[in-house]
């Protein structure tokens, strides 16, 4: 009878040669990131930081007469829109990190982490959070529903969260950022349309790159399927079955619905550009009645 997998000890030591957040200060390397007080405030410091640029923004749109005369739902959304394409800016470099360069999330796929990934989940966890209060209270305030929203990053917000309590899916969790980096180039599809510029050069070359970015998803998740075929029996013996679930459901859904669905909706909208966000009739009126998913 073979002997049972055992676990490694978890991989936790700071190697600073694979750290990235000793460019913003090497003190971030002797923190205990494993700490109650030091999640809280990683996770209060992004949902603030978010907050801010979200109040900004809507400042900064009333400067523009083209914005200001927007109804307010539409600078609501745009200000939202900004944030995650920040947000997305944030994770094309944290997931480029995770897959791109060798650490402990790769020599131990259930338990490794360090400075720098414990640091970007807890990133992502305060962003999620100040997202889903921001639709829904906008949802509150101009009686809509956005139940696909809520419900998709309301599992991703679950899924990171887990983790985090869990102190387990670093490396999936770090490595599937990546899938953000459609965020800004659709924000900047939003703003730009929203400024009139649809038959503009600019956006027809940012929608070409949106469309090639859902292209370049489908190549990260196939990534995150080979890294899983690679470590199944390890992940399948130690990963904590809740995290096990909340990984595998979403994965599926982001590589056979979410992904091809966005990717042929942004083709559509290369050759057909209309917001279908708000998509308004004769009489100006929201003719959808609610907040989609802008990616």
């Amino acid at each position: 009878m073979a002997a049972p997998v055992q676990r490694p000890p978890p991989a936790v030591d700071v190697i600073e040669s694979e750290e990235i957040v000793q460019w913003l200060s090497p003190a971030l390397l002797t923190i205990d990131y494993s700490t109650r007080t030091v999640k809280s405030t990683v996770v209060l410091a992004a949902f603030l930081s978010f907050s801010a640029l979200f109040f900004l923004s809507l400042l900064v749109l009333n400067v523009f007469p083209s914005f200001r005369a927007l109804h307010r739902k539409h600078r609501v959304f745009m200000s939202l829109a900004i944030c995650r394409g920040v947000f997305g800016f944030s994770c094309i470099l944290l997931g480029s990190y995770a897959i791109f360069k060798s650490t402990n999330l790769d020599r131990d796929v259930v338990f490794g982490r360090n400075v720098t990934s414990a640091m970007s989940m807890y990133f992502t966890v305060g962003f999620f959070i100040f997202e889903l209060a921001a639709v829904v209270i906008s949802d509150v305030c101009f009686k809509t529903f956005s139940k696909m929203l809520i419900t998709h990053h309301g599992l991703a917000l679950l899924g990171y969260g887990l983790a985090v309590q869990l102190e387990a899916n670093y490396s999936f969790g770090c490595k599937a950022l990546i899938l953000e980096m459609s965020t800004p180039f659709s924000c900047l599809c939003f703003v730009l349309l929203k400024a009139g510029k649809e038959n503009s050069v600019l956006w027809k070359v940012n929608q070409m790159v949106l469309v090639h970015s859902f292209h370049l998803r489908s190549v990260a998740e196939c990534h995150l399927w080979y890294v899983t075929y690679q470590n199944w029996a390890y992940i399948q013996d130690f990963m904590p079955a809740p995290i096990f679930v909340l990984l595998y459901f979403n994965l599926v859904l982001v590589t056979f619905v979410m992904t091809p669905y966005w990717g042929y909706k942004k083709t559509q909208q290369l050759f057909n550009p209309v917001d279908w966000n708000f998509q308004e009739n004769k009489h100006n009126t929201l003719s959808n009645g609610t907040f989609k998913k802008q990616v």
